[in-house]
């Protein structure tokens, strides 16, 4: 049986991930799928449902996860997000944000061909992407973010990664070229 290819970007809140992944599938759209997640978080402002997220209920996640619709499934800041296996192209290279639970749940599936970028920018960078990213930005969100990251980032020993740094914009181009060089 073929793999699917996954190229998962995974990060702490802020570092570019979706920036990322939006301009790799733009680059080129006949080679790269955008894997859209689904969660159980509410939307933030400006997100659109089946663009950003599949927004579940609970009940609707717990059940794609029963019945086995689930590429992966992880709980992370105290919601629920996944990957249906509809989101998934077997003629295309699926791009998709993850979390490091995702990536080890990834890593053990016989039928994914995983390539992993650990996406990073420095701290003061990734609160000012998220402070603009709203126009009225929950603080007390963002630190609970902040914070849970620091937990959730700390042993990442297990999981086989290359590393983006993602400063700017122009780092981001950058990081869009590494992969389309590494995949054409």
């Amino acid at each position: 049986m073929n793999k699917v290819k996954v190229i998962a970007l995974f990060g702490k809140a802020g570092s570019g991930k979706d920036t990322i992944l939006r301009a790799l599938v733009k680059v080129d759209p006949d080679k790269f799928n955008e894997i859209v997640s689904c969660t159980t978080r509410p939307p933030r402002e400006g997100e659109q449902e089946g663009v950003n997220y599949h927004f579940l209920t609970i009940d609707q996640f717990t059940e794609k996860v029963l019945n086995c619709d689930m590429l992966e499934a992880t709980e992370f800041n105290d919601w629920h997000y996944g990957t249906a296996l509809s989101s998934l192209s077997k003629d295309k290279i699926n791009v998709g944000v993850f979390n490091p639970q995702g990536i080890r749940c990834l890593m053990e599936d016989k039928l994914v061909d995983l390539t992993a970028y650990y996406v990073q920018t420095s701290d003061k960078e990734r609160l000012i992407r998220q402070l603009n990213r709203e126009e009225n930005p929950d603080i007390k969100e963002i630190i609970r973010r902040f914070s849970t990251d620091e937990q959730d980032f700390e042993d990442l020993e297990d999981i086989d990664y290359q590393v983006i740094k993602n400063q700017d914009a122009g780092d981001s181009l950058r990081a869009v070229d590494l992969i389309t060089g590494q995949f054409c």
